[in-house]
């Protein structure tokens, strides 16, 4: 999954428990400069807090809901 295509655009994310989060994408990890290196992470600013971040092993899917 490339995440990093998903930075500066506002994104509908579906996790893998099924819950789904919007928000604005802002920032993009790369594994290697992850805690355990096993995954891309990113960022995302929502309505009800102003970072929240998660790995692709979360995701189920991801929405583009504005460029």
């Amino acid at each position: 999954m490339n995440l990093e295509q998903y930075i500066g655009k506002e994104i509908k994310v579906t996790f893998i428990d099924n819950q789904i989060l919007t928000g604005f994408c802002n920032t993009f990890t790369d594994k290697m400069d992850t805690e355990d290196e096993l995954y891309d992470e990113i960022t995302i600013r929502t309505t009800k807090s102003h970072y929240v971040g998660f790995n692709e092993s979360e995701i189920k899917t991801i929405e583009v809901i504005k460029e």
